[in-house]
């Protein structure tokens, strides 16, 4: 009689369990607008800039997008694993990149690392994205370039007339990764589907902030790049 209730008590738990289910999952396509004054920018093409009055192109434009989060009523619902994505204004398919394995459901923000953490920088020259070849590393001790941006201004008394920015150091008190977090409306993910999200970046505000005639070249982390990467930071706007 013992052993009936036993295996009675069994069959009713078993039955009465239900395993927990993990939730149904979707995809996010990330796509970065770059632009200059509103306009889809065109690389080594002259453009006026009215703030100074001066004209400029822009010959190399690429950064780190990393540490992809989405959140919801300000919990982070998702982070992306490893989270490292190189946008380069000459390779468009640079520009558009899927973020898998997001749970289902609405967020209000994505947050994301302009740039690259300070661990990333000390652990050396890695692969994919941050394969050195990129142009994008330094060296062990000043680690990656979190952006670059390269071109030729007529304000600039440099040879050829050229100007480069290439913001990088993870020391304090001169990092230049920059952690953002930008609103979104109507993200909604969906299982087995793929949201849109558009991203745009405009350097004219970058550019805003700077006179050409005196500062045309930043190269090194410094107190410059620091402010640099601010500016660069204010650029990003969700569409």
């Amino acid at each position: 009689m013992r052993c009936l209730l036993s295996a009675i008590l069994v069959v009713v738990t078993f039955c009465g369990f239900t395993p927990q289910q993990k939730p149904g999952l979707g995809s996010v396509t990330l796509a970065i607008d770059l632009r200059f004054s509103g306009e889809p920018l065109v690389l080594g093409r002259y453009l006026c800039h009215s703030a100074h009055q001066d004209s400029l192109s822009i010959d190399v434009w690429r950064f780190y997008i990393s540490a992809v989060e989405f959140k919801n009523n300000g919990v982070v619902r998702f982070t992306e694993s490893n989270s490292y994505h190189l946008v380069d204004a000459e390779l468009s398919n640079s520009q558009t990149f899927v973020i898998h394995g997001v749970p289902i459901g609405d967020y209000d923000a994505i947050c994301f690392n302009i740039g690259t953490d300070s661990l990333t920088n000390v652990s050396g020259a890695m692969g994919g994205d941050l394969d050195p070849t990129l142009g994008m590393y330094w060296a062990w001790n000043t680690g990656y370039i979190n952006c670059k941006i390269e071109g030729r201004s007529n304000a600039c008394k440099t040879l050829h007339h050229a100007f480069e920015f290439h913001l990088g150091g993870y020391m304090p008190p001169n990092q230049t990764v920059r952690k953002l977090q930008l609103p979104v409306e109507h993200l909604r993910v969906v299982e087995d589907s793929t949201a849109p999200l558009r991203i745009t970046s405009d350097l004219f505000s970058f550019f805003s902030h700077i006179r050409l005639d005196t500062t045309n070249k930043v190269m090194i982390p410094s107190r410059v790049a620091a402010q640099l990467a601010d500016n660069f930071a204010k650029t990003f706007t969700v569409q």
